[in-house]
């Protein structure tokens, strides 16, 4: 099977049945909600078939918001996994998936879960991950490294790693006690997250040409385009759902201090992530 050409992160919209206090959009759910602009599946549908015809199959990264709460979703899947594929659905856990597991195809979809203390307990979490992985669908383990939660991460990791599973960690972006985030973790957390203490000078890309707009991209709820998360409204460059709608020519320069999830690599390697740190069995 050939290997897409692009990947598009969609950010399918921006409402979410949980709260969290470290989510980049605390505070500015309601505000961010009202960007969401309704459409059919088959309007969606039509808007990725033109990508494919115009840029070829996307390797496509959908998030939120929670996702599974997104209108007609399961047949939105359904019927955007045989355009693109692979598709990684990254959600919160809190809707039943027997319907999706009956639905999509685990071999062009995965499942990335997010473990949020604030709302889950560690034994239910795992036996609803334990029965998605059974059925096929494979993905990722993720926990936000927020400050008043490391406490608990070593035990967190070895309930994952009980049932053959890794968490993934991932460094928390933001404000707490008066500290910016991840610049603020003190050296003893840093290598708790397996950090190194050049991590943060490693992820500085302004004014560094990028693949960013033209072989990836990042898609709003409202159908905008912009170059990637990192970037933000200040890169919008097009909406999906213009007939005439294409990825940029080329690469630009990065407009960001930092890139923490390096948005800039247009197809990473799963064997190799670059990323803080991964707690394995």
């Amino acid at each position: 099977m050939s290997e897409p050409e692009l990947r598009i992160t969609w950010n399918m919209h921006w409402r979410c049945d949980y709260r969290c206090s470290y989510c980049f959009f605390a505070g500015h759910w309601e505000e961010y909600s009202r960007r969401f602009i309704e459409r059919s599946t088959e309007e969606w549908l039509a808007c990725w078939r033109r990508i494919r015809e115009r840029h070829g199959r996307a390797l496509l990264t959908i998030t939120g918001g929670e996702p599974f709460i997104f209108p007609d979703f399961l047949n939105l899947i359904s019927g955007l996994s045989d355009i693109h594929w692979p598709i990684n659905i990254s959600t919160n856990a809190s809707v039943p998936w027997d319907g999706f597991i009956a639905a999509v195809d685990p071999k062009k979809v995965s499942v990335s879960v997010s473990f949020h203390p604030e709302y889950h307990e560690i034994g239910p979490f795992l036996g609803r991950l334990k029965g998605l992985r059974a059925a096929g669908f494979s993905g990722c383990n993720n926990f936000v490294a927020y400050p008043p939660q490391l406490k608990d991460l070593p035990r967190l990791a070895a309930a994952f790693q009980g049932i053959g599973e890794s968490l993934k960690v991932i460094p928390f972006i933001g404000r707490f006690e008066g500290r910016t985030f991840p610049e603020g973790y003190t050296a003893e957390q840093r290598k708790l997250l397996g950090m190194s203490d050049d991590w943060v000078d490693n992820k500085r890309r302004k004014g560094r040409a990028c693949l960013a707009g033209c072989r990836s991209a990042l898609l709003l709820p409202d159908g905008s385009v912009t170059r990637c998360g990192q970037v933000g409204d200040p890169g919008i460059f097009g909406n999906i759902c213009d007939p005439d709608f294409s990825l940029l020519p080329g690469p630009a320069p990065c407009d960001v201090e930092l890139c923490p999830c390096d948005e800039w690599k247009v197809m990473p390697d799963e064997k190799a992530p670059d990323r803080a740190g991964a707690w394995l069995p």
